[in-house]
């Protein structure tokens, strides 16, 4: 169990931006460092200039800027499973919070978490890095660029049985063209749904 955590930043209370619970009041929980670089990644999780913090100070300021009592925090990253683990699990769990976690599927779970979403990206890491397939994903958000396909969604479907499944288009200089795949691609396959970066179209953080 670690004795503290290196957190990027915490903020809230704003809305959930992205996939099944899009536009769902919650606060926000930015773990820094992470497995992967991806080159057009929007987040700043460097460890440089981040803060180290135990659980209970964790559980603490994210109660503090719940002042509506939403009682869900996003986990998020960086890649949060590289740090995730049952004694910050437990110490939200006491604050009253439900978990929902976002993770790029490389790495299993050391803590349960209320709600699991896997963001698939290997694409963009010419194999580097071999994704788990025994994670308990509630549900998959494939990032869409030029390289996603049919085939690319069957894959995933056959590795994380989740009920929720979402594309979302890579946004990047190409962010049109990745948006007519996306759409293409949910029209195809309807056990697919798009998903939008509603947070940046509506400029919340």
């Amino acid at each position: 169990m670690r004795e503290s955590y290196l957190i990027r930043e915490m903020f809230g209370p704003t809305l959930q931006g992205e996939g099944a619970h899009a536009g769902s009041a919650c606060v926000f929980l930015r773990f820094a460092a992470c497995n992967l670089a991806c080159s057009w990644c929007d987040t700043d999780f460097a460890a440089e200039s981040s803060t180290k913090l135990s659980a209970a100070e964790i559980a603490e300021r994210l109660l503090a800027l719940d002042i509506h009592r939403s009682g869900v925090v996003i986990v998020t990253g960086g890649e949060p499973t590289l740090q995730w683990d049952a004694g910050l699990a437990t110490a939200l769990a006491d604050a009253g919070f439900r978990v929902h976690m976002e993770s790029n599927g490389t790495h299993a779970l050391a803590a349960p978490v209320d709600w699991l979403t896997i963001s698939p990206k290997p694409q963009f890491h010419a194999g580097r890095f071999a994704l788990a397939s025994a994670l308990p994903a509630n549900e998959i958000k494939v990032v869409v660029d030029d390289t996603v396909n049919e085939g690319t969604l069957v894959d995933y479907e056959k590795r994380w049985h989740a009920a929720q499944r979402f594309v979302q288009p890579c946004m990047d200089a190409r962010y049109a063209e990745h948006l007519a795949r996306a759409i293409d691609l949910a029209t195809r396959r309807p056990s697919w749904r798009l998903s939008l970066q509603l947070h940046k179209i509506i400029g919340v953080q």
